[in-house]
């Protein structure tokens, strides 16, 4: 049996479509490909920035004078201090 005009027409339509969707996705396949590429990019360049500043960290942890270190300092001589006084106080109080 053979087909009619209309079912040729609506076959011949319907492939059309499913070649445009085929299209359509490969299109945006790449399209996607090229956007993670981007992105890809992107992180790479963030993560070498992210290493370039915990460098900069590390080396201004060693210029800059921490506060922590400052006070164990000043106790440190805060105590010799008192130790040099509680010495001079004796003395004194032999003579």
């Amino acid at each position: 049996m053979k087909p009619s005009v209309f079912e040729r027409h609506m076959q011949a339509g319907i492939q059309v479509l499913l070649v445009a969707l085929i299209i359509w996705a490969g299109t945006e396949l790449v399209k996607l490909g090229q956007q993670s590429v981007v992105l890809e990019e992107r992180l790479t360049t963030q993560g070498l920035m992210l290493n370039e500043l915990r460098q900069e960290l590390r080396e201004w942890g060693d210029t800059y004078y921490r506060t922590t270190d400052a006070r164990r300092e000043l106790d440190e001589r805060e105590g010799r201090i008192d130790n040099l006084n509680s010495r001079v106080s004796a003395l004194e109080t032999r003579q």
